[in-house]
Parts: C-alpha cells; structure tokens; sequence
C-alpha cells in the first residue's frame, strides 16, 4: 500500500512501488501483437476511448504508425452514450492524431439510425465495427465500480454500442456480483463478454490495453481482447485495489482529469471506495465538477424518491432506465435505514441546488465538512484516497462481509 500521514489523515495513492514507465520497446511489442493477430492487416480501424478516460491513445497510434501507412488508418471515438459539442470534440481530434496523416475521424452516436447489427437481431453497433476493415482497440485497465475492470472489451462493446444496447447491459448492475474488481459471476462483465463474442464471428478484433497511472504508462499487452485484459488485471489490482484494516469513520476521494469533470464521472470515486467507510461514516467528493452535475437523467429518479426503497420501488414497476444504478447506489449509500453514510461535495462546478438534487451535502473545504459531520482526525480514524476515481480501497475486516466481494 501506497500511504503518507498528514496531520492525522493517511494518503492512499496508486501503488507505483514496484513498477516504472515502460519503454517504447516494450509499446511496440505490444502493438505489434496485436496486429499479429489482425494477420499484419494493409487498412485498420482503430477504435479509441472517448474525453472521459484519460488513456494515451496517441502514444499507442504514434508506434502504430511506423508499423502500418497512417493514410491507412482511420479512427472511431467510442463514446458509449456521451455526447460532446463540436468544439471539444474538434479539440480531442486535433491532440490525438497530433503528428499524425490520419484524416478519417467519426464518433460514435448510440442514438444514430445509421448503427447496424452485429448479428441478426443483435446488439446494433457502429458500421465501422463490422465493415470489411479488422478492429484494433485501445483501452486502459482500472477497476471499475460495476463492470470489474475497464479494458479494450468495453471500449469494442458498450463504447460503440446502441443506447438500448448500453442501457440493457446496464441493467444488470442491479444484480448481485458487480463490484469493484470482479469479473467471475460478474453479470455486467458477462453481458459485455457475450457482446464482444457475437462481434468476433464475423470481424477481425484484436486491442492493446495499458495500465496507466496519470499520464504514465507503466504496463501494455497486445493481442486478443480478452487475452490482454486478462494479461493486465493482476497489475491493474496491485496498483489500483489496496486494503485497509477496518472501515474509516471517514473518507476524503479526490477525483481530477477526465474523471472529476462532473459528477456524472466523480461518482466512480464515491462508489469504487464506498466500502473503505463504515455504516453512518463521512465521505467527502474533492472535484472541480467544471461540467456540473453532466448527464442528469439519473438524477430525476433521485427527485423522486427520497429513499433506497422508494428507488427501487419505481425501477421495479416502470422498468430500468440508464443511469438508475447510479440513483439506486447514492440512495443505498445514504438512507438512513441502509448504510446511513452523509456525502459532502467540495466541489466549485455544483451549485448548492445541484446538491440538495443529489441528497448531499455542499461544503467550501474538506476542514468545514470534517466539522459539519463532527469528524476530529486526531480521534477519528480519516483516510484521503488520491485519483480516486480509479483507485479502490477496501476494508479487510467487516461486519457484513463487504470485503469478501472481491
């Protein structure tokens, strides 16, 4: 475990201890890989993660491009169901091909009509993803709150998929078995599995995969998709899933970069260390939040219902929408008759209404929110987990057998 002690509260990093940068040798190796698999193919479509992750897929493209004519590259930005307005969508392009003569550029649209199926009656994708032109991915491995692990598989699935395909598959983190850093019995993952199963009948797929810390790289694989997701989770959980003894009374998780854009994202940071705090516990969101709340559809369902049960109440007689898992999880996190945990949000982006929506607290600093929750470092056991976002902290000891899920 990666930890400093500051004035009473401990500080949980990305454990890096045993791990340095790679080198472009170890890059290209995996690159070349994974074009082994593709049979050294003339034309590619390269298939990359959107604004909201921070994977280096322009250091993956530049080795790429000594090893096949980038005039022969085009590039598909898998958004998933995010949308961008022309001006950031204009400003990625021009960062990720920087350097480079790659001129074809779409994004993927899950509300388009023009999305094909990757099968009679199946899952509707971009027709990029099935045309006569392999598909490399490129995705970065963290642990992810409900899918396990994110990776290439997810890029090539849920990334280029329909909102009903999205929203489908989503529905199963409802379902007991999605959590942090699990993929066996994990229903979301074997959703996502069975998705990148149908598209491999018919394309071409190979990925590359990163483990990256902030903007360092520190381990890539290249190959099959599932092949170098699971060549990378063993590195992934030592940097990004740490223990800690027993639960916090509070917790402070630092979310910045892509990750801490809005609240949309932040609640990764929330929901990935939830089990770090104990039942009645503090958890207080560091983020800029420059974006606000982000995708809000989620939050209507949080309107609506003031408790965990009401929640589920109505997801169980409408049906599940995009987003209620997010609604449900906050609910179960705070209900009084659930965990009982009070949220705080330091956070210039969220008014005090963008608050009061989500059931939490609004606070000017950590220090106030402390005080608000009567919480004394000196006496209370207070943990700060840094890029919290991708990092997962657990407790080893707890009553309700949390711990046991990973």
């Amino acid at each position: 475990m990666q930890a400093g002690q500051e004035n009473h509260i401990t500080t949980l990093r990305p454990c890096l201890d045993l791990f340095a940068p790679i080198d472009e040798g170890l890059l290209k190796k995996a690159v070349s890989n994974a074009l082994e698999c593709l049979e050294k193919p003339q034309a590619l479509t390269v298939v990359v993660n959107d604004p909201q992750r921070q994977t280096d897929s322009l250091r993956v493209l530049k080795v790429l491009s000594h090893l096949i004519d980038p005039a022969c590259i085009r590039i598909l930005v898998a958004t998933g169901t995010h949308r961008y307005s022309s001006q950031k969508m204009r400003g990625f392009e021009l960062k990720l091909v920087r350097g480079l003569s790659i001129k074809e550029i779409q994004w993927h649209n899950s509300r388009s009509d023009e999305l094909v199926p990757v099968r009679p009656n199946g899952w509707r994708a971009h027709p990029w993803l099935i045309e006569d032109r392999p598909v490399l991915g490129i995705g970065s491995v963290e642990p992810h709150y409900f899918a396990g692990f994110t990776g290439v598989h997810k890029t090539l699935t849920i990334g280029c998929a329909s909102y009903e395909d999205v929203e489908s598959n989503h529905a199963n983190t409802l379902l007991p078995g999605c959590c942090p850093g699990r993929l066996a019995g994990n229903p979301v993952f074997e959703g996502i599995l069975q998705m990148l199963e149908d598209l491999a009948v018919s394309q071409r797929l190979a990925g590359v995969n990163l483990v990256q810390v902030g903007s360092t790289i520190i381990a890539a694989a290249g190959g099959i998709p599932l092949e170098v997701l699971e060549a990378l989770t063993s590195t992934a959980q030592d940097v990004f899933i740490q223990q800690i003894d027993v639960p916090a009374d509070a917790i402070i998780v630092e979310a910045a970069g892509p990750l801490g854009q809005s609240l949309y994202q932040a609640d990764k940071a929330i929901m990935n260390n939830q089990w770090a705090v104990r039942n009645g516990g503090v958890i207080i969101l560091v983020a800029p939040c420059e974006n606000g709340i982000g995708q809000d559809h989620f939050v209507k369902l949080l309107i609506k219902a003031p408790t965990a049960a009401a929640a589920k109440d109505i997801v169980s007689r409408r049906g599940y929408r995009l987003g209620d898992h997010k609604a449900i999880g906050m609910r179960m996190l705070t209900d009084p008759n659930c965990r009982a945990v009070k949220v705080f949000a330091v956070s210039k982006g969220l008014s005090q209404a963008d608050t009061v929506a989500l059931g939490i607290t609004k606070a000017t600093s950590v220090d106030q929110a402390l005080s608000a929750a009567g919480i004394d470092p000196n006496r209370h056991r207070v943990y700060r987990i840094m890029n919290a976002g991708n990092l997962c902290v657990l407790a080893k000891i707890d009553a309700h057998g949390i711990s046991s899920r990973n």
